[in-house]
């Protein structure tokens, strides 16, 4: 939403600022991708974070997803926010890498594959209440974690994740109330 200053001249929101950057960036200005990537950055991590990339794969994924944004931003058409199409990319790298998981999981499983040891947990990551979080999240929906985790944590409207999922915001508001009931059933059992 733009503000107006006392003259009553337009100041740009967070959207125009955005939209500004790319146009920059577009222009070949480095300086306005390093802002978009600052910007952007900490809430893409708790994004793949949040839905269930584990702590060992979650820079990695990040980075990923910016090297993804780099290369469509000339592309990119304005038809949605930036911070949706962004979302966008990183919902389907997290999905992609669970897949990822699912395979090599299931591969593991076959008797001529070798067991891979597990990497040792990110000491960052021992702390007990984003261990439970985690734990919880993870009983979730892939589809519902992330309507969670866009709506509770990030901060995102209906709307806006109805673009970043491509589907009805009514489809989102009974996504939303299904995974936040599924998360009060899951701290319940953990708790007793």
């Amino acid at each position: 939403m733009s503000q107006q200053n006392p003259a009553g001249s337009q100041q740009p929101g967070p959207v125009a600022d955005d939209r500004a950057l790319v146009e920059r960036f577009r222009n070949g200005d480095t300086h306005a991708w390093r802002v978009l990537y600052e910007r952007y950055s900490q809430p893409v991590f708790r994004f793949v974070s949040a839905l269930g990339v584990p702590p060992e794969e979650r820079e990695d994924a990040a980075q990923d997803v910016f090297v993804a944004v780099f290369r469509g931003l000339s592309q990119f058409r304005g038809e949605a926010q930036l911070s949706t199409w962004i979302y966008r990319i990183a919902a389907r790298h997290a999905s992609h890498l669970g897949r990822r998981r699912r395979m090599r999981s299931f591969l593991s499983l076959l008797p001529w594959h070798e067991a891979e040891l597990d990497p040792q947990p990110d000491p960052a990551e021992r702390a007990s209440e984003l261990r439970l979080l985690d734990r919880l999240l993870g009983k979730l929906s892939p589809k519902k974690r992330m309507v969670l985790v866009l709506f509770e944590i990030e901060g995102l409207g209906v709307n806006e994740i109805a673009n970043v999922m491509g589907c009805p915001p009514n489809t989102v508001w009974s996504r939303l109330r299904h995974a936040r009931a599924e998360l009060v059933k899951a701290a319940r059992r953990i708790a007793t």
